[in-house]
C-alpha cells in the first residue's frame, strides 16, 4: 500500500492566479471601488492583500498599505499599488498607528487569514477616527466554495481555496462589529457559482449569481460589509460631524513600525444591525 503524498499549501497570492481567484479579484475590486469612492477625509489605510488595490478609487491624499511579514516579498519586485504612497510591514494584531488617526480602513480578507481575527478587528476600530468608515471583504463559510474546500481537504485532495484561512460566520462578525461600536450600514453578498477549477464551467454556471442574489443571498461565496465607527455621546451634525483627532504638529498619523500603540479594551453596544442588500451595481 502506497502512502498518499500531501498536496502543497495554496497561498492567497497563488489562488488569485486561478480562474476562481480571477472571479474573486474582479468582484472585490468592483465592490471596493463603489464603496470607497464616497468616503472623504485625509488618511486611508488598507490592511493586507497587497495584490488588491482597494483604495484606487478613493480620492484622499494619504493612502497607506500595511502588510504582514509573509506578504512582504510581494513588494520586493516594485509592484506597490500605484495609488499607495506609503507602505510598511507590521502585524495587524498590533498596529503601529495612532488611535483615531485614520478616516478609512479597508480590510480585504484580512480576518480570514489571521489567527486572532477579533484582535485584528479591534485594532482596526482603534485606529479609526470617530465617524470613520471600515470596509471588510470576507469569505462566506456558508458558500459552495468553502464546502468544496472542506470536502477536498477531508479527502486529501488538492486545496481549492487558500489553505491558511478560516472564514468567520456572518452572525459572529455582526456581534464583533457591534461590540466595537462599528455600525454596519451597508453590505453585499456576491458570487454563487459552485467550486469549479476551470473558467469554462464557472462561466456556464454564472447564472447562479443572479439566482442566488434573489433566492439565497446568505449562501454566497463572498461578502462585503461597510460600517461606521460610532462614539458614545457624539451626535453627528452636518459637515462638522467629523471629530477626527489630529496628530501633534510635525508627526505623521502613521508612525514607524515597532511602536506599540495602546489598545482599546472597552466594548460599547451598538444599535440593531440592518439587513444586508444584494443589489447589483448599475
Amino acid at each position: 500500500m502506497t502512502s498518499r503524498t500531501p498536496h502543497a499549501a495554496l497561498t492567497f497570492a497563488d489562488f488569485l492566479k486561478t480562474p476562481p481567484g480571477h472571479l474573486l479579484a474582479r468582484w472585490t475590486l468592483q465592490r471596493f471601488d463603489l464603496a470607497v469612492d464616497r468616503v472623504f477625509g485625509a488618511e486611508a489605510l488598507q490592511i493586507g492583500a497587497p495584490q488588491l488595490d482597494t483604495l484606487r478609487a478613493n480620492r484622499m491624499q494619504g493612502h497607506a498599505l500595511l502588510v504582514r511579514g509573509d506578504e512582504a516579498p510581494f513588494l520586493l519586485d516594485g509592484t506597490l499599488p500605484p495609488f499607495t504612497n506609503r507602505c510598511f510591514v507590521a502585524e495587524p494584531e498590533c498596529l503601529p498607528i495612532a488611535s483615531g488617526s485614520i478616516d478609512l480602513v479597508t480590510m480585504p480578507y484580512a480576518l480570514d487569514f489571521s489567527a486572532s481575527p477579533q484582535q485584528v478587528l479591534r485594532e482596526a476600530a482603534r485606529v479609526l477616527a470617530p465617524e470613520g468608515r471600515l470596509i471588510l471583504s470576507a469569505f462566506n463559510p456558508a458558500g459552495l466554495w468553502w464546502m468544496r474546500q472542506r470536502a477536498t481537504l477531508a479527502c486529501g485532495g488538492r486545496p481549492y481555496l487558500p489553505t491558511k484561512m478560516l472564514p468567520i460566520p456572518l452572525p459572529r462578525l455582526r456581534d464583533w462589529f457591534a461590540l466595537l461600536g462599528l455600525e454596519i450600514d451597508r453590505g453585499t453578498f456576491g458570487i454563487y457559482v459552485p467550486g469549479f477549477r476551470h473558467a469554462g464551467p464557472l462561466q456556464r454556471w454564472s447564472w447562479m449569481d443572479k439566482a442566488g442574489d434573489r433566492w439565497a443571498p446568505h449562501c454566497s461565496n463572498l461578502m462585503l460589509l461597510e460600517a461606521v465607527k460610532r462614539e458614545p455621546g457624539v451626535t453627528p451634525i452636518g459637515k462638522a460631524s467629523r471629530l477626527t483627532p489630529r496628530a501633534p504638529q510635525g508627526k505623521m498619523p502613521v508612525p514607524t513600525a515597532g511602536m506599540n500603540a495602546s489598545r482599546r479594551e472597552g466594548a460599547e453596544s451598538a444599535p440593531e444591525l440592518p439587513q444586508l442588500t444584494t443589489k447589483e451595481p448599475t
